[in-house]
């Protein structure tokens, strides 16, 4: 089964791993430099996606945070990408459900390496679960996570930015 739209195969169900037709690319598609002097400030940067992004962007000259609530995970991947990239990554604890706790690491980021320029809102909740046996509990924690945690960080870095008028490329998911 196939669909299709005039000579376009749009979805076709085969054994062929989706690789074999668009492979992935292995390098960055911005040239050098492109975030030489930005500051990009990354929830949940430490693993995954997160990681990736924070790589990317260090790759092109961004000075990145990386925040998220287990410090030693942050370290470990802001060495990391510190040693691949050439560039100093910061790791700073944040839990993006506290409002609290987003203030002081927007604050700790603005004197570390300044007002962000870019922010992306990676820090995710996910449990592995049919939704009839989703608990209220976890229902609360991923949109705690991934729908109060964005707006805290967008707001906080909204507000310093203004006063100081500026700014920003933000990069968050729908909800």
């Amino acid at each position: 089964q196939f669909f299709s739209r005039g000579p376009n195969v749009l979805h076709q169900e085969s054994s062929a791993p989706q690789a074999a037709f668009f492979s992935p690319l292995q390098k960055v598609m911005l040239p050098p430099n492109t975030f030489q002097g930005k500051v990009a400030f990354i929830t949940g940067g430490g693993t995954g996606l997160g990681k990736g992004m924070t790589t990317a962007l260090s790759s092109l000259g961004a000075k990145c945070v990386i925040a998220s609530r287990k410090l030693d995970v942050l370290k470990g991947t802001a060495d990391e990408i510190s040693s691949k990239t050439g560039n100093k990554v910061h790791a700073i604890q944040c839990d993006v459900r506290d409002p609290v706790s987003v203030k002081n690491a927007v604050a700790e980021t603005i004197q570390v390496v300044g007002h962000p320029d870019v922010v992306i809102n990676n820090a995710a909740g996910n449990f592995i679960s049919p939704s009839e046996r989703l608990s209220a509990n976890a229902w609360k924690t991923i949109t705690d996570i991934v729908l109060n945690g964005t707006a805290y960080v967008t707001l906080e870095i909204g507000k310093e930015l203004i006063k100081v008028q500026k700014g920003i490329l933000s990069i968050v998911t729908y909800y």
